[in-house]
């Protein structure tokens, strides 16, 4: 019989064992890299540039910061008191 995924039983979520504190930081680096696409799309528009490649990587950075964030909140711990380990 085949043996349950180990982190799934440890709490750490759906991102490799992955702790959150790091998940959190990962999170944090690819919404700011969007935000910042997000800066780079207007310049280029403002300078009458093409913006199609920063809304390509734009889009991307979004992604799997939403993607980060998810697996952030549902590996965090539950419950009074719980804190990120």
């Amino acid at each position: 019989m085949r043996e349950a995924d180990p982190a799934a039983r440890d709490g750490n979520g759906a991102a490799g064992g992955l702790p959150p504190k790091a998940l959190l930081v990962l999170a944090g680096v690819f919404s700011a890299a969007a935000l910042g696409c997000l800066v780079l799309i207007g310049v280029d528009l403002s300078i009458g540039r093409p913006a199609s490649g920063d809304l390509f990587i734009g889009g991307l950075n979004g992604v799997l910061a939403a993607v980060f964030w998810a697996w952030f909140v549902r590996s965090r711990p539950r419950g009074a008191g719980a804190d990120l380990r």
